[in-house]
């Protein structure tokens, strides 16, 4: 066996160990990084606000909706793991433990459909411009015995997305491979990105692919948002590239980039990212309209769908992501939440057909 295989083997036995003892612990690798890193701590605790973690390292998990029952957690790592490492964590004395599974909520095609045309009536009457409706898959016969091959091979499938795995004892394990920056900084810049706006690729080569007004729009308001957002700070020197096609799997989406070159404090980083979440392209516009109306229309909670996760240093960097392509792991089902953009033009038959392209990019990858 070769030196790199016997480091696979290691990772993959660690990370299942972690799995069946029950310990609260990350494991993520970052986009076009080869490294999985993984830190573990007995109790994680809650925060409420970027702020409160000025000065800490770990990793950090927060929800979709801050203003409901799930928590943002913060994991402090009291050991630390790399696919790169020799040492290694003992788990002899630890017992295996089951953790109870609550319920998920799965929305048929025609529920779907239903939820569309009560946020398009809103859409029509101009009580707002865009509307994120999400839908839960759930997949029978995989559960968290296959998570850790799982996750590893959404690494391999997916180099450009950031890959990740989180358990909270009680909260749930969340696997995910998102392909949307929320806000990374390196004390020097700042950058997060607009994307929104998909389609199926198929067989076309990604600079062919041709974008219908709808989809141009809707990738316009998230621009529009944080371009807004960013005056609101006074941060004028920054970099726009796109809008340009990027590939995701088998879909393709429109993207722009921003690049601050304003060296931000970390409060300042907080109340930027406090303001940020939810981005439009996981809620929608006006926000607090669109949040009304997900939290009325939509039967499941979201939970830790499309809120945002990562890495934090005690130095004030940061890179962390929306919590896309993700799904929830339970003892013998998985739970695969997908969602899209919904805008006065929309199509309800097209909509259930994009969501079940991005359930694709993992699906496959399960299956």
């Amino acid at each position: 066996m070769s030196q790199l295989e016997d480091k696979e083997k290691s990772t993959q036995y660690f990370l299942e160990q972690c799995i069946q003892k029950r310990l609260s612990f990350y494991a993520y690798s970052l986009p076009g990084d080869q490294e999985i890193k993984i830190g573990i701590q007995t109790s994680p605790s809650k925060f409420t606000n970027l702020l409160d973690l000025k000065g800490k390292e770990g990793f950090l998990f927060a929800p979709f909706d801050i203003d409901t029952e799930q928590a943002s957690y913060f994991i402090d790592p009291e050991f630390e793991f790399s696919s790169n490492s020799t040492e290694f964590f003992d788990f002899s004395g630890l017992p295996d433990q089951i953790d109870e599974d609550s319920e998920v909520y799965e929305s048929s095609k025609e529920d779907y459909l239903e939820q569309i045309n009560e946020m398009l009536a809103d859409l029509k009457s101009k009580k707002l411009d865009k509307v994120i409706l999400s839908r839960v898959h759930v997949l029978n016969g995989k559960g968290r015995k296959d998570a850790t091959s799982i996750f590893l091979r959404l690494k391999e499938t997916y180099p450009n997305a950031f890959v990740s795995m989180v358990d909270i004892p009680g909260v749930g394990l969340w696997i995910g491979a998102s392909p949307e920056k929320f806000l990374n900084s390196d004390g020097k810049t700042t950058e997060t990105v607009a994307l929104a706006g998909t389609q199926q690729l198929g067989d076309r080569a990604v600079q062919s692919v041709e974008w219908e007004k709808k989809e141009i729009e809707e990738q316009a308001y998230v621009s529009k948002y944080i371009e807004e957002l960013l005056s609101n700070y006074q941060i004028d020197d920054y970099q726009k590239q796109g809008p340009f096609t990027v590939q995701a799997g088998n879909v393709v989406h429109l993207k722009t980039t921003y690049k601050a070159n304003t060296a931000l404090s970390f409060d300042q980083i907080s109340s930027f990212a406090q303001a940020l979440h939810p981005t439009p392209a996981v809620c929608g516009l006006p926000k607090n309209k669109a949040m009304d109306l997900i939290r009325k229309v939509e039967k499941h909670k979201r939970e830790y769908y499309a809120g945002f996760l990562g890495p934090i240093h005690a130095d004030g960097g940061l890179a962390l992501f929306v919590n896309l392509r993700s799904m929830k792991v339970l003892q013998e089902s998985m739970a695969l939440f997908v969602g899209g953009g919904i805008t006065a033009d929309s199509d309800p038959e097209k909509e259930w057909m994009e969501t079940c392209f991005k359930a694709q990019t993992l699906l496959k990858v399960i299956k």
